[in-house]
């Protein structure tokens, strides 16, 4: 509930969540704090990333190691039993003996067969570690990469002989100083085009039969204070025998490579800070020589650009609605002069490049992230009285699991409820915020079809409130009636006209039941004003529906201009 607040879960806390393997009850606890604090979501993701790339090393490298088996797997199961007790407290040592010629030196030459099989293991262990963090890192800046907006870069070429700059992203005319080292690099099959970049770095080192990796943390070679991973990739085949990226380890980005040849060259690229201005384009000599040069005269009816207008808004809104970032990224949507600015804060990368391609294809749309403000560290809260439940509390759970049957059967009953309510909650708040930026007076602003766009988005939001809150009634009512809540509560009234003042009628009667469901379930104080519980919550349904269809009916009137 949102009116439930926990401390920052830790991190096993958060893998048994992400496991499945909280309560009921206490996952929904982690649940609702993560929906609300970007940190932990952040560690979350960083979990998951950890659980598949660990999935993806035992399909990828462990599973495609292994030869295939010479014959059809037969049953060996006969006579284990007798192996077992055979071998039993048996160590290695002994067993390698066991299967030696009976000699002298069979005790030491078993001690040495077992020091090299552990020194293998160790071996195999510590040279496929790092081919798997490298690919890892690689993985993480590429995406990375992708997510970020597209920008002219200066890149710094050092070698043995010759140093220059090399403007990336910008159609600029080589110079003839490039030409040996562009030659190194495409008979290495390296992507010349963005040698420095992760993308480069991995299709070249995925494109080798045999290589070796290292990873290692470093100082970042342009600001001493921040760090930086160092991946190192060798090789004995091809022309680059050797190639470092250095990623910056707050955003991934690469600031530095260096790249040995097999002819005995070396070749190193730094990124260099600071925007790039482009030369100035020649002038003429008899352009400079003119006494009064001609200038254009000014348009004074010269149509000024056009200001983003709400249907440029409703547009952004109704691509990030396909993707469902309407429904809880926390996204801002602001107008300025000719362009919509989409601007967010802690949004994953994943989650960025989904909207980046939500909103490309869309004209002056702006999209602006960036990383959350680092939040101080929070001081523990005293043990006592932190997790206490109320006598009232536990007794309304106690009713209610004698009702179902059992513990096990409430825990089950009570995390489908809040999911439930959960999913009509973010309904409410979406339609809510469409209600803000449009209000009847923008609304009238709007085109016919952009009026029909508008209210086709609200009614999608309120059919699927509908559909959870029908849900929850079916769920809630057989418990109510049972505990007292049998009288039929008496159809409410809806009071707005328009279905803007109706979202935010729907939003109060959504936030009544979410407080009365706390109470219900055993997970906050109850009310002094009224004890029936149940009945309340009935009454906040039936409220909830009669709102939830004044909206559907409000918002049917489709591509009409609203009341004034």
């Amino acid at each position: 509930m949102s009116n439930l607040e926990m401390r920052h879960p830790d991190d096993g806390q958060l893998l048994r969540y992400l496991d499945g393997e909280l309560g009921a009850r206490k996952a929904r606890q982690v649940k609702q704090h993560l929906e609300a604090c970007w940190q932990c979501r952040t560690e979350l993701q960083e979990l998951q990333d950890a659980v598949t790339n660990c999935v993806r090393y035992r399909r990828n490298v462990l599973e495609t190691g292994l030869p295939a088996p010479p014959n059809p797997w037969t049953d060996l199961t006969r006579g284990f039993t007798e192996i077992d007790a055979s071998l039993t407290r048996k160590p290695l040592q002994a067993r390698l003996a066991a299967l030696l010629p009976s000699r002298p030196v069979t005790r030491r030459l078993a001690t040495a067969v077992t020091a090299l099989v552990v020194i293998g293991a160790i071996v195999h262990q510590l040279r496929e570690t790092p081919e798997v963090e490298a690919a890892t890192l690689l993985k993480k800046a590429i995406v990375a990469a992708e997510v970020r907006p597209p920008a002219i870069r200066r890149i710094r070429i050092r070698t043995r002989t010759r140093e220059f700059t090399r403007v990336i992203g910008e159609q600029v005319a080589a110079a003839e100083t490039q030409q040996p080292v562009e030659a190194l690099f495409r008979a290495a099959n390296y992507n010349w085009d963005d040698p420095l970049s992760a993308k480069s770095y991995q299709d070249w080192r995925e494109s080798l039969v045999a290589k070796s990796d290292e990873v290692q943390t470093i100082q970042d070679p342009q600001s001493p204070s921040e760090e930086c991973y160092q991946i190192r990739t060798q090789t004995s085949s091809g022309e680059l025998l050797a190639a470092t990226l250095t990623l910056r380890m707050t955003d991934f980005r690469p600031v530095e490579g260096r790249f040995e040849f097999r002819n005995q060259d070396w070749v190193e690229l730094t990124e260099l800070s600071g925007p790039w201005n482009p030369p100035a384009p020649a002038v003429a000599r008899s352009q400079v020589s003119l006494p009064h040069p001609a200038v254009a005269p000014l348009n004074e009816h010269a149509a000024a650009p056009r200001l983003a207008a709400f249907g440029d808004e409703l547009q952004v809104i109704a691509a990030l609605h396909n993707v469902g970032a309407d429904l809880g990224d926390p996204l801002e949507i602001t107008r300025s002069g000719s362009q919509v600015v989409v601007s967010g804060t802690g949004i994953p990368a994943h989650r960025q490049k989904q909207i980046h391609d939500a909103l490309g294809s869309l004209p002056n749309v702006v999209v602006r992230f960036s990383e959350p403000a680092p939040v101080p560290a929070e001081p523990e809260a005293p043990a006592s009285g932190t997790d206490t439940v109320s006598p009232e509390a536990l007794q309304s759970q106690a009713r209610i699991e004698a009702l179902l049957g059992g513990r096990p059967q409430f825990e089950r009953f009570s995390s489908q409820v809040l999911d439930w309510n959960d999913a009509g909650m973010s309904r409410a708040f979406a339609l809510r915020r469409l209600a803000q930026a449009f209000p009847p007076e923008a609304e009238r602003q709007l085109s016919a079809a952009d009026r029909g766009l508008l209210r086709n988005l609200g009614a999608e939001h309120v059919a699927a409130f509908q559909k959870s809150a029908a849900n929850l009634e079916r769920a809630l009512t057989p418990v109510l009636v049972s505990l007292g809540a049998t009288a039929v509560p008496q159809e409410p009234a809806a009071q707005a006209t328009a279905w803007q003042p109706a979202s935010e009628e729907l939003l109060d009667s959504a936030r009544r039941v979410e407080t009365l469901l706390a109470v219900f379930l055993g997970m906050a104080p109850p009310e002094q004003t009224r004890s029936d519980v149940a009945a309340q919550l009935r009454e906040g349904l039936a409220q909830l529906d009669a709102n939830l269809r004044n909206c559907t009916r409000l918002l049917s009137r489709n591509g009409e201009e609203p009341e004034p």
